[in-house]
Parts: C-alpha cells; structure tokens; sequence
C-alpha cells in the first residue's frame, strides 16, 4: 500500500467483554511451574458465563532473552477463542499458538509479555495443563530464540494489533498500559463473592417497552454557525471539546469498559476532566434494530451496574443521554459503520450487504426525531470515514467520491441528503460531513485508473472537494460543520511524516490544502472528529504535539480518539481497569479543553456546569465573567 494511503486502523482491538483485571468476586486461576522451569506463565479466568469467558495469560522468561515469542498450549475442552489482544493468534482445533506483536517483540531474561482474550465453551471449561514457549515446555530445556526475520505463521484474529511502521523508532514503554498479571505460584482461594453475569434480555421486545426520552426542561443550548465559528442562540463563540467513546457500533451494542466499570461514575469522571462533549459511535444496522424494536442482548456486568439490569440497549443509550445533561456534557451520535460489527469501519461506504442508502437515511430519520426535542443530542456525524481508493476499485465502485453528480457512492451528496433529512425533522441540530481518501488531482475524474492522478489522505481527512462541490443545505446552511480526522506515524507512517517534520510542515504537506482552508478561508467551521495516540517518546508524540498546539492555536473543535483503552493503534485515556486515567496522554490533552481564566471547564450548557460547580462552569457563567471568546480567525 502507497504511503499516502491509509491503512487498515485497528482501533476496536480489543473487544466484546475483554477485560484485563480481576472483576470482584472473580478468582484467579493460576497454573503454578516446576522447579526448573525456563518459563512461569499466569492464566487467569477474568470472566465467565454460561456460553463464554475471557482470560489473561502472562509469561514469565526464566531462561535467556529471546528476539520473539511464541507461546503455545492445548486446551482440555472446546474452548475456541474469537477474540485475542496484544498477540498474533493461531489456533487449529484444541491447539493454540500466540506469537508476539510487532510492537512488543523482545522478550528479555526476567521479563514478562502479557496478552489476553475472549473465547466459547460448552460444558466445562478447564484450564491448560502446560505451556511451551518457543516450542519448549516451560518445564524443559532453554527454548531457541525465533529469528527476528522468521515470519511466525499465524491465522489473522478477528481483532487486530498496533500497526507500527518497521521505520518508526517506538520507545520500549508507552503512556497507555497494557494489561499484566503477576506471575505467581498460588492458587488463590475461591471466594462467595457474587460473580458478575449477563442479565439475558429478549432477543425481542415491542416497541411500547422501551423508554421515550421526555426531552429537556429548556431547550437553550442548540448551536448554529456563523462563518468559521460555532455559536450559541446569543450568537457567542463555543468551544466542543470532547472525546470519543466506542462500543454502540460494534457488536456488543453498548458502549465498552460497562463489563468492568459504572455508567455513572464514568460520566462523572468525564466531565470532572473537562470533556464537554462525546462522539459515540453507533451503527445503522443498531438504529435499524432499535427503529424496529428488536433488542440484542447487551454486553453489561450488572454487578458493576446494577441499575442497568434488565435494560436493553436503547434503554442504557437513553439512560446515558440522561446522565449526559446531569453532568452538562452533550452528545454527538456518529454513525460509524453500516453493520453492528467490531471491524465494520473497516467497510469503505454507508451501504454495506442488507444495508442500503436509503435505510441509512431512514435511521438518520429515526434517532433524530427520538431527540429531536433534547438539546443535550447536539450534532449528527453523518458518516464515519467514507473512503476507498478509486484507481483500483474502478469495477465494483468500492470508493467514496466527492463531486457534484448524484451517483450512488458520491459522498457529498449522500451527505447532503442525509443533513437535508435530518434538518427537516430538527433544524437545529450541527450536522457534521467527513472528507474521504482521495481527491483528483486538476485535469483528472474519478474514472482514472492511474493512482497518480489523485491526492491521497486518511480516511475521512480529504475535503479538498468542498473547493470545488461545497455542500449546500440551503436556508440550513448554518448548521453545517465539514469534520476532518488526523493520525500520526504509528497509525501509518505517512509521507509527510519524513525526517524533521514539524507543526509548519504538517500545515503546508496536509493540513492546509487538505482541510485547514475551510478555516482559514471563513467557509464554515471544522471539527476534528478524531486525533491521538500512543505517546512514544517519539515521531508519534511529535505529531500529537504539533496537532495539539494548532488546536488550541486556532480554538478548532475536536473530540481526541479515544476513551477506550482498547484501541490497538492508538490507546486510550483510561486505562484497563476503566476508572485510571493516563496522566500523561491527559496532560497532552489538557490545554485542547476549553476552561475559563481560572482553569475551570466550561459546559456547552447554559445552565449546567460542567461536572459540577467544583470542577466547571456554563456558558453563561464563562461570557458574565469577562472571558474571551475561544476564537482566532
């Protein structure tokens, strides 16, 4: 792939349930090593219900340093794995083999790698009797280091590990933890403890069952634009500056980390940390679902979140906007891909197998008119990263175009049609509309077969087009807001990301002729719907810094990807408990928050302070006491 393309993201990494802590009451289970053993190795059961389980595995090298790892064992039953973490997976029947990622390779003497899982099971589920590392029982002789140029076979998982370019430098420790166990011996005590379940919920449930949102007491916090800015009904500059937080678009329907941690508290630690605003994404096959009344039995650990037993999930999604406005934070729903699957972003257009155009706009439709009366659902991104290349998808018209025809994978129009649809129903919401990947370059179209012919990017970060085919919503022109997304090198090493590259030459290489004009220009404003990353001490933390500086320089709304620790190319805020905050990749953040003059974090509410009056303070309450406006044409 040509480095100006995108490639692959793997930000649902870690999904479905998969957890790398202890939950209370959960015991751990521990497979203790002989005497002379080269390795020690920890399986520790995290979760477990009637049909499935995750598990931890850490290994401890007892022997001499290798370059690569590979860690094998056999299980007892028909454990089968569906889903691995901060591993290469192979597994043929009962046999399991785990090779190290390309991030985490060395595996020193002393040290420990770490992975973990979700697997299904029938009947019992036993743990290993033994593990090998390298091919060699942990029990026997010194296994033989792998080779760093050997490929170790391997069967892709359905989930994905960093991406990390074999000429990035990446420092041997992150900001984002990982998962770990420590090794240990003893088998601890199974206590009575209640263990967590999964309270089962009707794969169908009529409509009138659900709850129907009572919308706000106000409804005085609805946005509008006004040339580059967002403004509120006073007409004063705003400023969103959030987070994103996945789950409602994959396959558990509901956001990630409720298997370990409490919806509220998590709201609550939101907004104390100044996050005015989330993105959630959601997934057109869920709206559907919703808009027909059919509910999926939800990834919830009720023991963590009792007050949600027995909820579907549009009942938490309600309960969630619900907590939003207690909290004073708002709402962006985004439909992030067409089927309710963990790599559904993967899929380059809107439409996807059952799933057509006009369904995707009739769920826009739907959840619109669900909230149209509640102004903490403050904005619509239409699309999550339309993309695909066009010179080499030609024949099946896999490739998300911007032009001014009304072609069934033109972008602009379809997101055209989309805000028209939604507008109609609630003309006061922002409606957001992406770039896609690639642009033609003067003289050529989009029927060219000659990748030089065309301007590449990242998936959603190419609106060069709006140039040329501005979207246009008529006399709802001012809740437009064109949404670029903006990645470092360890996402993919980019050819702008060469030696020496700074916050300069980002802006004349990509940003600027990309989609920094929109700004600059005064044409509408721009939300950066996702950045961020690992912080490697690196060319990643460099281009983090960079971006971070021009955010704030320019007050650009923006919401960083992402909350989720499970984000394999970009880690998150939390960590995997779901309840500590990475300090440092916060800190980098920080100064992206929009806060008053004595460091308080203002609300996009007017009448609600952001986490509290401690911590926050409202739009209101910011302007009577004389801030600036957060704006810098």
């Amino acid at each position: 792939m040509s480095q100006k393309q995108r490639s692959f993201r793997t930000r649902l990494a870690m999904i479905g349930g998969l957890v790398a802590l202890l939950i209370a009451g959960q015991p751990a289970i521990t497979k203790p090593t002989a005497a002379a053993a080269i390795c020690e190795v920890t399986y520790t059961i995290s979760n477990q219900w009637d049909t499935g389980f995750t598990a931890n595995i850490s290994v401890k090298n007892l022997g001499i340093g290798l370059n690569n790892w590979q860690v094998g064992w056999t299980f007892a039953g028909n454990q089968a794995i569906t889903n691995l973490w901060n591993g290469v997976l192979t597994q043929t029947g009962a046999q399991v083999s785990v090779a190290n990622p390309a991030w985490a390779a060395s595996l020193p003497s002393n040290g420990t790698a770490s992975f973990g899982f979700q697997a299904s099971y029938t009947g019992s589920n036993a743990i290993p009797s033994a593990f090998t590392l390298n091919g060699v029982n942990c029990n026997g002789d010194q296994p033989s280091p792998i080779p760093t140029n050997t490929t170790i076979p391997s069967i892709p998982p359905a989930t994905n590990t960093p991406i990390v370019p074999t000429n990035t430098p990446i420092a041997t420790t992150t900001g984002t933890p990982r998962p770990t166990n420590t090794p240990t011996s003893i088998v601890p005590t199974v206590t009575s403890t209640p263990r967590p379940t999964n309270t089962p919920i009707p794969t169908t449930v009529n409509p009138t069952a659900t709850s129907t949102p009572t919308g706000n007491n106000n409804n005085d916090d609805w946005l509008h634009t006004n040339g580059n800015q967002i403004v509120d009904s006073a007409g004063r500059p705003v400023w969103l500056t959030g987070v994103n937080w996945f789950g409602f678009n994959a396959t558990e329907r509901v956001f990630h980390g409720l298997w370990s941690a409490n919806l509220t508290s998590m709201m609550q630690s939101i907004s104390q940390r100044g996050l005015n605003i989330i993105r959630v994404p959601i997934s057109t096959e869920l709206i559907l679902e919703w808009k027909a009344g059919v509910f999926k039995t939800p990834n919830v650990n009720t023991y963590a979140n009792p007050e949600l037993e027995g909820l579907t999930s549009l009942q938490i999604f309600d309960r969630f906007v619900v907590l939003s406005k207690q909290f004073g934070i708002k709402v962006m729903i985004d439909v992030h891909s067409a089927e309710a699957d963990n790599s559904g972003h993967y899929a380059p257009l809107w439409y996807k197998g059952s799933i057509t155009s006009e369904q995707f706009y009739q769920a826009w439709e739907w959840i619109t008119d669900r909230y149209k009366n509640d102004d903490t659902v403050i904005a619509m991104d239409i699309k999550n990263e339309p993309h695909g290349t066009a010179h080499d998808n030609q024949a099946s018209g896999q490739f998300a175009k911007w032009d001014n025809s009304t072609d069934i994978n033109n972008w602009k129009y379809v997101c055209e049609t989309a805000s028209k649809r939604i507008l109609a129903i609630n003309p006061n919401v922002l409606v957001l509309c992406e770039g896609n990947e690639v642009y033609p370059k003067a003289g050529a179209s989009y029927t060219s077969s000659n990748k030089n012919d065309y301007y590449f990017t990242w998936w959603g970060g190419n609106l060069r087009g709006v140039r040329d085919y501005p979207v246009n919503l008529g006399n709802n022109q001012d809740q437009l807001v064109y949404s670029p997304h903006d990645y470092g090198p360890l996402v993919f090493n980019q050819s702008w990301f060469y030696p020496g590259f700074n916050k300069e030459t980002l802006y004349n290489d990509v940003w600027y002729p990309n989609w920094f004009f929109i700004h600059e220009e005064n044409i509408a404003p721009l939300f950066i719907g996702e950045w961020g990353g690992f912080l490697d001490g690196g060319a990643n933390e460099q281009w983090m810094k960079a971006l971070r500086d021009f955010i704030k320089e320019h007050y650009l709304h923006h919401t960083f990807w992402v909350l989720n620790p499970n984000s394999g190319d970009t880690g998150g805020l939390l960590g995997y408990d779901w309840a500590t905050w990475d300090e440092a990749k916060y800190a980098l953040l920080k100064p992206t928050l929009w806060a008053d003059r004595n460091g308080k974090f203002v609300s996009l509410d007017h009448q609600i302070p952001l986490g509290g009056t401690a911590t926050g303070t409202t739009i209101t309450q910011y302007y009577q006491q004389g801030n600036p406006a957060p704006s810098n044409p």
